[in-house]
Parts: structure tokens; C-alpha cells; sequence
């Protein structure tokens, strides 16, 4: 057992080392005195449910008082806690709460009905650690790679802008261990010369808690059926396509459900702020854009009004609203009024990259009540970054010219080369590209401006993640002309 160990340790001692700085960040982030994590908007809601969680007080300015909450009641009987798999507004991340939960009641004999958000942090930063370990053992990687590529996700994905979602029930944090476990469990299938079942098994299901993180992932399945049909392409044998097929039906299955499980009132905010929030703004002429959606242009009194504004006049739940609005609108009718308007189309994808990297650095905001620490020691180089050249990171020229090169440079490489896992690796590497670039445009399609900076979250993981993959291949690229 002893050598067994000592042979592991051996063979992954630089991702063991990079994984302990990693671990040890996000002990002094999430789990040690004061925390940091992210306070309640509203949305919480959405996924406590799964966990049969309440807020201790029932109070409203207590609850929303712009403050991280540690604790949170068990509210729930202990039945419906584990039998309560599937429910309105679905994501992945339920499954990861009931987990937390368990784990929570289990260390206190399911005698303590006090939940504590750190058990949640703590699942998310096992599976953000697994899915580090996944990526940095590929066999392509050198030694040298490893250990700058190890820097780099400490430098960056360790960033309070990003862990401190941990400790909170947004799903950002779900999109950032499901991105990075996608990514680490195909990087361990395509490793393999002759991968098993369970290779694929494990990917499959993290692609598949990745497209149902956010209900705004769900139409990159559309780019990950790209990446199954090369799997189903390379991997020949009778019993590694069946599984492909099978599991590729299952995700689909999964995100579907989850479509259809989103409460209309969630469906309506959306389509409001698609409308009201963006179509409109800016707009010379709204009434006739309402018209040319199909819309009647006396609705334009809600131009400029939130939907949870219901004491105006005009309730944005009205009965005119329900008959003659939401019914008539839908995000392919928004899609096709952008592309048949050019102009608007490239001003959207203009300000989603002003809008790029609302990055901030901790604030009172950050910590529970009363335990506000500005002097608390945690990363904030990406953060850092972002405000010292804010302008680069809202250049839409400079967005579009870094993924013209990146897209033209794995085309290039995908057709020179004919090893199976390099062009596999290669299709990862364009559906993350796909995933970040279609965040120009998909938020605006789905909500308007409405949270805009929230919403091109993944905007600013995926193309975090590719900058590192070009550091890659320049070292990569330099070694071989050295």
C-alpha cells in the first residue's frame, strides 16, 4: 500500500504540488474566518429548493441585505430532501447540493438541521481539484507545460471573481467545475489508447452537467453534438459507439428536460428583458421594432420599466401581456430581427464586449455581516488585470482578432494532423471557442441587458481558458524551432 502510494506520488508529484496551492487557496478563501463568497440577488430560490433549504429569518430586508450568509435551515423532511431529483428551473448543480447536504446531515447524525454553505464550497473545490488533476496529467504535456499551466489556473481560476461563487447557490459556480471537469474527463478518454466504458461514461456526464449548469448553456449542445460525432467517428469498436450513441441520447434527453422544466414566469422575464432591455435599447425607432417582432406598439409603455415593477400602471403580467405579448415573442423571432438588421447585430456584439469582465475586487458585499476584512490575503491577480487595462478587456477588435488566429491556427493543426487524440483534442478546443464566442450574442438573445454582466460569465471563463492554451502553444511552438 505504502509503495503503491509512493509510486502515485512519483508520477504526479507536479500535479500534486500545483493541486496543494490550489487547495490552499481555496481553504483560505471559502472555508477559513472571514469567508468570502457572493450574497443573494433574488435567485437563490431556484436551487435551495433541491436542497430543502430556507433562510433563517423570514424577513425580506433581512434575507436580501447584501451580505453572504453562512447558514441556512434544513427546512425540508428528510424524505423529500433525497426524493425531490426533479422540479422546476432543473440544473445540474441540485445534484451537487443534495450531495452537500447529505454530507452536512451525515457528519452531524442527521441530527442537526443547520446548514452550513462551506459544505457546498467544499464539493465544489473537490471537483474543481479533480478536473485540474485530469487536465494537467495529459501525456502530451511536457514537464515544463505542466508547471506553467499549473501557474496559470492558480493565477487565474483561483481569483475571488471566480471561487467565490462557490459559497454561494448561483449557478456560475456549477459552470466553472463542470467546464473544467468536460474538459478533464475528455482530456483522460482521449488519453487512453484503448479507453473503457467508464471513460466515456464519465465524460458524457460532465458535458452533460456542463449544457444544464445555467438554462444559458443549453443551446451549446448544439456545438457539443459536434464533439460526440467525432467521438462516434474515432472510436470504432461495437461497444464504445453504442455507449456514444446511448449517452449522446441521454444528454439531450437531460438538457430537454431541463428546457421544459423552467416556470413560465422565468421564461417571461426573459423574453421581457430580450424585448424591453434589448431589442429597444438604443433603438431610433422601438415602436416599429416591436412591430417588426410582431408586436402591438402600445407595449412600448414598458420600454425602460423593470418586470418586477407591477405598480406603474402597467403590469408586466397583465392580462394584455399574457394574451398578446409572450405568446407572439420567442428567442428565435429576437435572432431573426438581429440578423436582419446587421447594424444592431454588431452593436449588441460591441457591447457585450464592454460589458466583458465585470470583474470586482472583494468588497463588503463579499463577507457575512460585520466580518469585513479588506486586508484578508487572497487572489486577486485576474481581477487586478482586468482594472489595470480595462479597455483591452472591452476591445471588441481585440476579441475578434484572438479568435480568428486561435480558430485559423486549430483548423491548420487539425488538418496536418491525423493522430486520433490530437484531433479530438483539437474539437474541444473549437466547441470552447463556440462556447465563448457565442456569449456576444446569446445573453442579449435570451435577457436583454437585464444582469448583463452576470451573464457573460462564461464569456470570461472560456476565453481565460483559451489565452491559456495559447501560452500553451507558443511554448509549445518555441520549443520546436529552438
Amino acid at each position: 500500500m505504502i509503495m503503491r502510494m509512493y509510486n502515485v506520488i512519483r508520477k504526479h508529484y507536479i500535479e500534486i504540488i500545483i493541486l496543494m496551492f490550489i487547495a490552499a487557496i481555496l481553504i483560505k478563501t471559502l472555508f477559513i474566518n472571514p469567508i468570502i463568497g457572493k450574497c443573494n440577488n433574488g435567485d437563490f430560490g431556484r436551487l435551495t429548493v433541491y436542497g430543502g433549504l430556507s433562510d433563517l429569518s423570514n424577513i425580506y430586508s433581512e434575507i436580501y441585505d447584501r451580505f453572504v450568509h453562512i447558514h441556512y435551515l434544513i427546512s425540508g423532511s428528510k424524505e423529500n430532501l433525497f426524493l425531490l431529483f426533479f422540479y422546476k428551473n432543473w440544473v445540474s448543480e441540485s445534484i451537487l447540493l443534495k450531495f452537500a447536504v447529505f454530507i452536512s446531515l451525515f457528519t452531524h447524525g442527521f441530527n442537526n438541521n443547520l446548514f452550513d454553505i462551506r459544505y457546498l464550497a467544499f464539493v465544489y473545490s473537490v471537483m474543481f481539484m479533480l478536473a485540474v488533476f485530469l487536465i494537467i496529467k495529459f501525456k502530451k504535456f511536457s514537464v515544463f507545460q505542466k508547471i506553467i499551466l499549473g501557474i496559470y489556473i492558480i493565477l487565474v481560476f483561483t481569483d475571488t471573481s471566480y471561487i467565490s461563487y462557490f459559497n454561494s447557490f448561483f449557478g456560475e459556480a456549477g459552470t466553472i467545475v463542470f467546464f473544467f471537469l468536460n474538459i478533464g474527463t475528455y482530456i483522460n478518454l482521449i488519453n487512453k489508447s484503448s479507453p473503457r466504458t467508464r471513460d466515456f461514461v464519465y465524460f458524457f456526464m460532465a458535458s452533460c452537467g456542463f449544457l444544464t449548469s445555467k438554462a444559458q448553456e443549453l443551446p451549446l449542445l448544439v456545438f457539443m453534438l459536434i464533439v460526440y460525432l467525432g467521438l462516434y467517428f474515432y472510436y470504432t469498436e461495437n461497444k464504445q459507439r453504442k455507449c456514444i450513441i446511448i449517452s449522446s441520447i441521454l444528454v439531450i434527453t437531460v438538457c430537454s428536460a431541463s428546457y421544459l422544466s423552467l416556470t413560465d414566469t422565468m421564461n417571461r422575464n426573459n423574453m421581457y428583458q430580450a424585448v424591453f432591455s434589448g431589442v429597444l435599447r438604443g433603438s431610433k425607432n422601438p415602436e416599429k421594432d416591436l412591430q417588426e417582432l410582431g408586436l402591438n406598439k402600445k407595449f412600448i409603455v414598458f420600454y425602460g420599466k423593470s418586470f418586477y415593477d407591477r405598480h406603474s400602471g402597467s403590469d408586466p403580467l397583465g392580462k394584455e401581456m399574457l394574451t398578446d405579448f409572450y405568446p407572439k415573442v420567442s428567442p428565435v423571432k429576437i435572432l431573426y430581427f438581429y440578423l436582419s438588421h446587421p447594424d444592431r447585430f454588431c452593436q449588441k456584439i460591441v457591447e457585450s464586449a464592454d460589458n466583458a469582465y465585470a470583474f470586482s475586487m472583494p468588497d463588503k458585499s463579499n463577507f457575512p455581516r460585520g466580518q469585513y476584512d479588506p486586508n484578508k490575503k487572497v487572489n486577486t491577480f485576474r481581477t487586478g488585470l482586468v482594472k489595470r487595462y480595462i479597455k483591452l478587456h472591452h476591445n471588441i477588435y481585440m476579441y475578434i482578432s484572438f479568435s480568428a488566429i486561435y480558430l485559423c491556427i486549430t483548423i491548420f493543426y487539425f488538418k496536418r494532423n491525423k493522430d486520433r487524440s490530437v484531433r479530438l483534442l483539437l474539437l474541444m478546443l473549437i466547441f470552447i471557442l463556440a462556447s465563448g464566442a457565442s456569449q456576444f450574442i446569446l445573453p442579449v438573445i435570451g435577457s436583454g441587458h437585464g444582469d448583463f454582466g452576470k451573464h457573460l460569465f462564461l464569456l470570461n471563463l472560456t476565453y481565460d481558458a483559451m489565452f491559456g492554451i495559447s501560452i500553451l502553444w507558443c511554448l509549445n511552438t518555441a520549443k520546436k524551432l529552438l
